[in-house]
């Protein structure tokens, strides 16, 4: 059974440590080895579109443009609650304009989304990518939702006893690479009065407008080099 193989690969991730220390890449190789899939985990709030993620084999740099774009199959799974699941990537007809042929591009052909939830509460998204077109079976289908409620159980443990707004010191690190889009959406706010959704997208958009990625243009944001104007 998957729980069976998943606690077996955690434990091995952990070794004799305390599960509170296991760190979010952990529990990202552990999904990756018992679906032998690549997979990504994005921890999300709704202020913050991607609070924290680990991926395996490279499929980082697929997160890091989807969330650049604001589209795509884990974007869509985590804001309706759904699994979205894209057997061959190559022939969907999808809204995901920008996503589909880039993904295509870095290697991914299909993919497997999955809203990190129980009840209403709602964390983040496992995704699970494959490199060549993928038919979904009901026996995978029921895994990888297994899977995804695991991954629920681990990460709502691992932030057990910190404040609702804060991260575990288990997952910080995984949240480091997004602190300076999190500081420049907070600036951008105050500079137009507006929500840092509102400046998120502000912030997104010129990204995509100038061909730089999401970072770069934080980073100019935060070292007061670009400013944002009502």
């Amino acid at each position: 059974m998957i729980s069976e193989a998943f606690e077996r690969c955690v434990q091995a991730q952990i070794g004799d440590s305390d599960r509170s220390e296991l760190s979010l890449a952990q529990l990202c190789a552990a999904c990756a080895e018992v679906t032998s899939m690549s997979a990504s985990i994005v921890l999300a709030a709704e202020d913050h579109p991607q609070a924290a993620m680990a991926a395996s084999d490279g499929v980082a740099q697929v997160e890091d443009m989807q969330f650049s774009l604001g589209e795509g199959p884990g974007i869509d799974a985590y804001a309706a609650g759904q699994p979205v699941l894209v057997e061959d990537l190559a022939e969907s007809n999808s809204r995901w304009i920008h996503y589909v042929p880039a993904a295509l591009e870095m290697g991914v052909a299909a993919v497997f989304a999955f809203p990190l939830q129980v009840g209403a509460i709602r964390t983040g998204v496992l995704t699970l990518y494959s490199e060549s077109p993928d038919p979904l079976g009901d026996a995978h289908l029921a895994d990888f939702a297994t899977l995804a409620g695991l991954v629920t159980e681990a990460v709502l443990a691992m932030q057990a006893g910190v404040m609702a707004e804060e991260l575990a010191s288990s997952l910080a690190n995984a949240a480091e690479h997004r602190s300076v889009v999190h500081q420049a959406t907070g600036m951008i706010a105050m500079q137009l009065e507006c929500s840092a959704q509102d400046a998120f997208v502000r912030l997104r958009a010129r990204a995509f407008a100038g061909g730089l990625g999401l970072n770069e243009v934080a980073t100019q944001v935060v070292e007061r080099r670009l400013r944002f104007e009502r």
